[in-house]
């Protein structure tokens, strides 16, 4: 299990920014290539735009005061140093908090996003037709059945014009209270709870390379992809 001070860091991509919101679109791209004949015209395919997804930027702001009676007692300089640490403290867990956000808010539909549903969602719009999945369509407790089916159902992600991704599990998220099903599933050579002498396939074929337990990522007790 990876732990760390900044959680956000092992879940999201950080980029710098300085103006008061992003804007980011995503394009459809293009479908299969088909056969051309010989003498045929190549045939000509236009990229769309998908969606438009927009990241208004907060401003997080705290502070301390001291009265003047703990300057007059000289109680200035210890006050302030501890006030400083814990001011720090709050502003480096806010960050945690803000960034957990996203995840403990994918399974409601009021915080939708850029394509205009949850992030955990059964009908995430494709540009050319049908939906990407990236939860179960019946939800389910994080055990070796639900995992398994969530690597072979990211497999099957495709791109807005339905070509395959290739996509991979990169991490496992989750909560301290499942950290010790995580242990079990993900570091262990031979299947848990089973009188079977069987190899444990998730480790085994490299499916989760990593675990992070997090203590800002409350996250439900469903699973999300």
């Amino acid at each position: 299990m990876l732990v760390t001070g900044e959680e956000h860091k092992e879940i999201y991509e950080i980029e710098s920014s300085e103006r008061s919101f992003e804007e980011e679109t995503k394009l459809s791209g293009f479908s299969a290539a088909p056969v051309k004949y010989e003498g045929a015209a190549i045939q000509y395919d236009n990229a769309q735009e998908a969606w438009t997804a927009r990241y208004n930027h907060e401003t997080i702001a705290l502070g301390f005061a001291l009265t003047e009676e703990a300057i007059e007692d000289n109680l200035y300089d210890s006050l302030s140093a501890r006030y400083t640490k814990a001011l720090a403290r709050a502003m480096a867990y806010t960050k945690q908090v803000k960034g957990a956000a996203v995840i403990n808010n994918g399974f409601s539909a009021a915080y939708p996003g850029g394509d205009g549903v949850a992030l955990f969602s059964t009908l995430h719009p494709l540009v050319g037709g049908g939906f990407n999945s990236n939860t179960p369509a019946v939800a389910a407790d994080l055990n070796e059945t639900s995992l398994e089916a969530a690597v072979i159902q990211i497999a099957a992600w495709t791109d807005e014009r339905g070509l395959l991704i290739a996509a991979k599990p990169k991490k496992l998220v989750l909560p301290p209270a499942l950290q010790f099903v995580a242990t079990r599933l993900l570091e262990t050579q031979l299947r848990v709870g089973t009188t079977d002498n069987d190899i444990n396939a998730i480790v085994n074929n490299g499916s989760i390379p990593k675990a992070t337990r997090s203590t800002t990522f409350s996250l439900t007790p469903t699973l999300g992809c």
